[in-house]
């Protein structure tokens, strides 16, 4: 390990995230918390880095391209999206994510959106505040899980935890994804291989777990939302951008299906007067679906990991390298 061993964290965190940071610092390292609001300040810090560490902020090719002196940036979590990675693979500077970390946590999250937009649990909980009792008023569109059929787009590590758990309400499981799995694996999984419309048009539930791409961005629109059931729910706790929102808003709307549940939008946050929020079937979550206590230390200790590999000398599991889209 060399005395070049500075981290730039380049975002706002809560106390209790930066507490966790400031508790994992590697030995031998130090680490700044500028807390710069321009990509101006963000780039004159980003000068003096050994390593850039960001969790969910943006990270834009001008502060890249001040950071001639990195040898690593690190995002916290999976999505490389609001990272510019193009221009640090130009520059020969490596982006490393933090894969499978907060699995378990936006899984568990997922199923339960799935079963609060299933049951309207939000309605049902905002009329006891306003002083309600509708014990009959939400069965005429409350459903079970069990014996519905569950469409994951997307079925990695995330995709199968949910496969596991809504299998264990007595649900049945399709799947899609651009890399189909091995009928071994299919059965020892317990799911099906669906095409993608034919996933659309079975499913009562859909959920959806792809990386923001090129090709999955508005992956659900107008036409797909019109192939689904008018039972069917929408689960988004992947990115924003996948869905496009005025498609489903209008299907939701128009009761083309039941509902939807977000943990994320296209535009975080959303603002004040997002169309969903005037709609009663929908279950909207802050982006937290990965966000717990056990998940954030979790994330942390993988971050710094890469970081003292890269110190070292040495290379990182090429899956939790990120690259250009």
């Amino acid at each position: 390990m060399t005395d070049a061993n500075h981290i730039v964290f380049l975002d706002t965190v809560s106390p209790a995230i930066r507490k966790t940071l400031t508790d994992n610092v590697p030995p031998g390292f130090t680490m700044t918390f500028p807390e710069v609001d321009t990509p101006e300040k963000a780039a004159l810090v980003a000068r003096d880095a050994d390593y850039l560490l960001i969790w969910a902020g943006y990270l834009p090719g001008s502060v890249i391209e001040s950071a001639t002196k990195a040898r690593l940036i690190q995002k916290v979590g999976e999505g490389t999206d609001r990272i510019d990675v193009a221009t640090a693979t130009r520059m020969g500077i490596p982006v490393a994510r933090t894969p499978g970390g907060n699995s378990v946590s936006v899984a568990e999250a997922t199923t339960m959106l799935i079963l609060a937009a299933l049951r309207r649990l939000p309605q049902a909980h905002n009329s006891v505040l306003a002083g309600e009792w509708r014990k009959f008023g939400f069965r005429s569109y409350s459903y079970e899980l069990r014996s519905k059929r569950v469409g994951i787009i997307g079925i990695g590590k995330i995709g199968r935890m949910v496969a596991a758990h809504v299998l264990g309400f007595g649900a049945s499981v399709a799947y899609h994804d651009v890399r189909r799995l091995s009928t071994e694996e299919e059965e020892r999984l317990g799911i099906q291989y669906l095409p993608f419309e034919e996933l659309l048009r079975d499913s009562d539930v859909i959920t959806l777990h792809v990386p923001l791409l090129p090709s999955t961005r508005n992956l659900i629109g107008h036409r797909e939302l019109s192939l689904m059931k008018p039972t069917a729910v929408l689960v988004n706790s992947c990115r924003g951008a996948v869905v496009d929102e005025e498609a489903l808003y209008e299907a939701l709307k128009e009761h083309k299906i039941l509902a939807a549940a977000l943990d994320v939008f296209a535009k975080e946050p959303p603002g004040a007067n997002h169309p969903l929020y005037s709609l009663d079937n929908v279950v909207l979550t802050p982006h937290n679906a990965g966000g717990t206590v056990d998940s954030e230390i979790a994330l942390v200790r993988q971050a710094f990991a890469n970081i003292v590999k890269v110190s070292r000398g040495e290379k990182l599991d090429p899956v939790d390298y990120a690259q250009p889209a």
